[in-house]
C-alpha cells in the first residue's frame, strides 16, 4: 500500500490550534457579562481552546481579582484527570498570577463549599466516603442481614445469592446516589414502588436507611460524593460560600454532557446566586449515561439551571483533523438522537492535510495477529513519520481487557501502559505481598506454608525456583542431620520467624531469605509497638529495596517497564489508601486498615505520577475526556462487545426510579435504544480523538465476528497476513528464517 509521510510536529501544532479563532469562537469570546450560555460544538471544533481564551480573557480585565484577593474567574469539569489536564492548559494560557486553582472538579468545589458551611455553623469538618468504603459498609449490612435473618423483604429475583455478589453492591450504589441526586428520599422509594408494583424500590428504601444510620454510627460527618454535591447545592442557595466562591462572577465548565443531576444542580445554585455559567460540550460524544449523566442538558440548559435564558451557540469549524475523520465521526454521530440538540453536525473539517489513508480497518484471524498488526502500523508511525509514542492511543471497550493488551503491546516492542482506574491493592503481587506481610505482623493472618513460600517467591523474598528448591533442601539436610523430623513447609516458617536460624546455610539465597525474615520480624515488633499501618507498610518497602530496582527498570524502559510501573502504582494505591486511614481514623487499629483492603472488591482511587511520557496509552472511551492524539487505535470492535446491549442498571433499575419521582411515564423510553445511542457515543468518542489516522481493529474468525458498528466504517478490511511487528526482534527473526 503507498504511504504518504506526514511528520506531526504536536507541540507546534497545539500552539496553532490555540491561536485559530473562527467566527463561531469569536461568538462565545464576545460573550457579555451576566449572559449564560450553552457553547456546543462537535469533536475537535476548539470548545476546550475557546474556553481556555475565555478565561484568560476575563483575567485580563483589571477587575479579574476581586477586592479580598480571590479570582471572578473558575473553569470547572468532573474527572479528575481532565481538571489537572484543564488546569495545566490555562496556567499556560493565562498570563498572570491568579491566586487558588484555575481549574477544579465539581466535588472539588463541594467539598470546600460544604467544609465551609460546617466551619460557620459549628460543626465537624466533613469527610468524603470513597467507594471501596462505601462497598465495605453495604457488604458488612448485608452479610449481618444474612446472618441474623433481618433487613429488607427483598422480592423473589433477589435472591441471597445474589446480594451477596459484588454487582448487586455496585447496583446499590448506583441507585442510592442517583436518588440523592434527585432528591428522592426513602419514603419516596417506598411509595413509588408500592405504586409501581417495584417492590424491589421498597427494598431499597429501607436499606437506605439502615445505611444511613449505620454510616453516622461510622462516621458522623462522612457523605459519599452525592451528598457532598448535594449538601454544597443547599449552602450556595442559603449564601453559605467561602469568600473564594463568593468572589465568583464567571463558571466555565468544560464536557458538562459529563455531568450527573447533582452537579448540573450545583451549577444551577450558582447561577440564581448571580455567577455567569457558560456550558461547553457535545451531547453526541457524552460517555457517563452509566452514572447518570444526561446528554440532553446542553440543549436544555435554562431549564436545568433554573434561569429565564441561556444563549446557544455552536462551533462551526472542524480543527482537529480533516475531512476523512470527520466523515466518519459524522457518520457515527447521524445514528444518535440529537439530544436537544443537533446543529454542532454540520460543522465542517477545513484541514486540508489529510493522508490518503487517514482511516484504516484492520482485520485479524485472531486477537494475537490483530495486536501484531496494530503494534506493526503504531511502530510505522513512530520510526517512519516521527510521531511520539504519547501521541498514540489504543482504545478498547472493556477495561477488564486492558492489562491483557498492554502486555501484549510491550511484547510486540511498544511502549505502552495502562490509562484505566487503578487496580485493588491486593490484585497486584507487589502490593499484596506488602498487604500479607503486614498481616502478618499484626497477627491478622498465621504465617503458614503457604504465605511463607509467597513471600519468599515474591517481591520481598526475590527467589526464583530453583533458590527456593535449594533452600528447602538446605533447611531440610540440617534437620534430617539433627535428628529432627519436621517437614521442608514446616522449616521454612520457623526460618522466616526467626532469623538466626539460616545463618548456618552459607549461601546466596540463604542470605535473600534471612533479610527477608529479619524484615517481617522488624515489622512485627512496630506493630507492637503501636505503629501505624502507614509506618509498618513503609518500613516492609524501605527494607525491600525494590524501590531502586523497579525504579531503574521503569526508568529503563522496554518489556519490564510497564511491569515496573504496574507495581509501582499499585504501591503508591496502597500507600495513599493507608495515609487516608490514619489521618481520617489516627485511634483506629492497624488491623482494620488490613482486614478492610483485604475484603475490598473497589480499587482505591490514587494521584499517581503521570506514567504517559513515553507510552502509548491503552484506556476505554469514558477515559478519553479531554484527549487528543495523532493516532486513535479503536480495538476489538466486536459483535457482542461493542456495542454492549445490556440495559444499565435493570436490576435496581435507577433510571426508573428517577423518572417515577419526577412522574416521566416509563412506557415512552425505550431502554434498548437508549443503550445502542449510549454505545455510537462511545464510538464516536473514540475515533474523534484522532488528528492524523484512526485505526478500527476486528477479528474474524469462526467464532469471533466484528461489530455491527463496523458498517460505518467507510473503508474495506485490510486482511494482511501476520508480519513481525518492525522492530529489532522481528527483525532479527526474520533474517535468522532467511539464513
Amino acid at each position: 500500500m503507498p504511504r504518504t509521510t506526514l511528520t506531526p510536529a504536536p507541540e507546534a501544532t497545539g500552539v496553532a490550534r490555540a491561536l485559530v479563532s473562527d467566527p463561531s469562537q469569536a461568538a462565545v469570546l464576545a460573550l457579555p457579562d451576566g449572559r449564560h450560555a450553552a457553547v456546543i460544538g462537535a469533536p475537535g471544533t476548539g470548545k476546550t481552546t475557546t474556553l481556555s481564551r475565555l478565561v484568560a480573557a476575563r483575567l485580563a480585565r483589571p477587575d479579574a481579582i476581586s477586592p479580598d484577593g480571590h479570582a471572578t474567574v473558575l473553569a470547572l469539569t468532573s474527572p479528575r484527570m481532565a481538571a489537572t489536564a484543564l488546569r495545566d492548559r490555562l496556567a499556560a494560557a493565562v498570563d498572570r498570577v491568579v491566586p487558588g486553582a484555575l481549574a477544579r472538579t465539581v466535588n472539588s468545589l463541594a467539598f470546600q463549599i460544604v467544609a465551609h458551611a460546617a466551619a460557620v455553623q459549628g460543626l465537624e469538618t466533613p469527610t468524603l466516603l470513597t467507594g471501596g468504603e462505601q462497598d465495605r459498609i453495604i457488604a458488612d449490612l448485608l452479610d449481618g442481614h444474612e446472618t441474623d435473618g433481618t433487613g429488607p423483604d427483598w422480592p423473589a429475583p433477589i435472591t441471597a445469592v445474589v446480594r451477596e455478589r459484588a454487582g448487586f453492591r455496585t447496583a446499590l450504589r448506583d441507585v442510592m446516589m442517583r436518588a440523592v441526586a434527585a432528591g428522592v428520599e426513602p419514603e419516596d422509594m417506598r411509595e413509588l414502588g408500592d405504586d409501581t408494583g417495584r417492590p424491589e424500590w421498597r427494598a431499597v428504601g429501607d436499606f437506605v436507611d439502615e445505611y444511613r444510620a449505620a454510616v453516622t454510627s461510622f462516621r458522623a460527618t462522612s457523605l459519599d460524593a452525592a451528598e457532598l454535591v448535594a449538601y454544597a447545592t443547599a449552602a450556595v442557595l442559603r449564601g453559605q460560600v467561602p469568600a473564594s466562591v463568593a468572589a465568583l462572577r464567571l463558571v466555565v465548565v468544560d464536557d458538562t454532557q459529563e455531568l450527573v443531576e447533582g452537579e448540573i444542580a450545583l451549577l444551577g445554585a450558582l447561577a440564581r446566586s448571580g455567577v455567569q455559567v457558560v456550558a461547553f460540550g457535545d451531547p453526541d460524544i457524552a460517555a457517563s449515561a452509566f452514572r447518570g449523566a444526561e446528554p440532553d442538558v446542553l440543549g436544555r440548559l435554562a431549564a436545568r439551571l433554573g434561569v429565564d435564558h441561556v444563549d446557544e451557540l455552536v462551533l462551526g469549524t472542524v480543527h482537529r483533523h480533516a475531512a476523512p475523520v470527520r466523515a466518519l465521526v459524522s457518520g457515527i454521530t447521524a445514528r444518535i438522537g440529537a439530544a436537544a440538540a443537533g446543529r454542532q453536525r454540520t460543522a465542517v473539517a477545513t484541514a486540508a492535510d489529510a493522508r490518503p489513508d487517514a482511516v484504516v480497518h484492520l482485520e485479524g484471524a485472531s486477537r494475537a495477529a490483530l495486536v501484531v498488526a496494530v503494534a506493526r502500523r503504531l511502530r510505522e508511525h513512530r520510526l517512519l513519520d516521527g510521531v511520539p509514542w504519547h501521541r498514540m492511543a489504543v482504545v478498547t471497550r472493556s477495561g477488564a481487557a486492558i492489562p491483557e493488551l498492554v502486555r501484549a503491546l510491550s511484547v510486540a516492542e511498544v511502549p505502552a501502559t495502562a490509562g484505566a482506574a487503578p487496580v485493588r491493592p491486593r490484585d497486584d503481587t507487589a502490593a499484596r505481598s506488602l498487604l500479607d506481610a503486614a498481616a502478618v505482623a499484626l497477627g491478622v493472618l498465621p504465617l503458614d506454608p503457604v504465605l511463607a513460600t509467597s513471600f519468599a517467591t515474591g517481591p520481598l523474598g526475590g527467589l526464583d525456583t530453583l533458590a527456593m528448591r535449594r533452600l528447602r533442601l538446605a533447611l531440610r539436610r540440617e534437620e534430617l542431620a539433627g535428628g529432627g523430623t519436621r517437614t521442608a513447609d514446616e522449616l521454612l516458617v520457623d526460618a522466616l520467624g526467626a532469623p538466626e536460624r539460616l545463618a548456618t546455610v552459607d549461601a546466596g539465597f540463604a542470605r535473600r531469605a534471612t533479610r527477608l525474615a529479619r524484615s517481617l520480624v522488624q515489622a512485627r515488633q512496630d506493630a507492637d509497638s503501636g505503629a501505624s499501618i502507614e509506618e509498618i507498610l513503609w518500613g516492609l518497602w524501605e527494607r525491600s529495596g525494590l524501590a531502586g530496582t523497579w525504579g531503574g527498570q521503569s526508568a529503563a524502559g522496554g518489556v519490564g517497564a510497564a511491569e515496573a510501573d504496574r507495581h509501582l502504582d499499585a504501591v503508591v494505591g496502597l500507600f495513599t489508601a493507608a495515609k487516608r486511614f490514619v489521618e481520617r481514623t489516627p485511634d483506629a487499629p492497624a488491623r482494620v486498615f488490613v482486614d478492610d483492603l483485604l475484603g475490598a472488591d473497589l480499587p482505591e482511587d490514587s494521584i499517581g505520577p503521570d506514567r504517559t511520557a513515553g507510552r502509548v496509552r491503552v484506556l476505554t472511551p469514558s477515559a478519553t475526556i479531554g484527549l487528543e492524539c495523532d493516532v486513535v487505535v479503536v480495538f476489538g470492535l466486536q459483535d457482542g462487545v461493542w456495542p454492549n446491549t445490556r440495559v444499565r442498571g435493570s436490576l435496581l433499575d435507577p433510571d426508573g426510579l428517577v423518572r417515577a419521582a419526577a412522574g416521566i411515564d416509563h412506557e415512552t423510553i425505550d431502554d434498548r435504544a437508549a443503550v445502542i445511542a449510549d454505545e455510537l457515543r462511545l464510538f464516536a468518542r473514540a475515533v474523534s480523538r484522532a488528528t492524523t489516522q484512526v485505526i478500527i481493529g476486528t477479528v474474524a474468525n469462526d467464532d469471533e465476528a466484528p461489530s455491527p458498528f463496523v458498517r460505518l466504517v467507510p473503508v474495506p478490511p485490510d486482511r494482511q497476513p501476520t508480519v513481525h511487528p518492525l522492530s529489532l526482534r522481528g527483525l532479527a527473526g526474520s533474517l535468522r528464517r532467511r539464513g
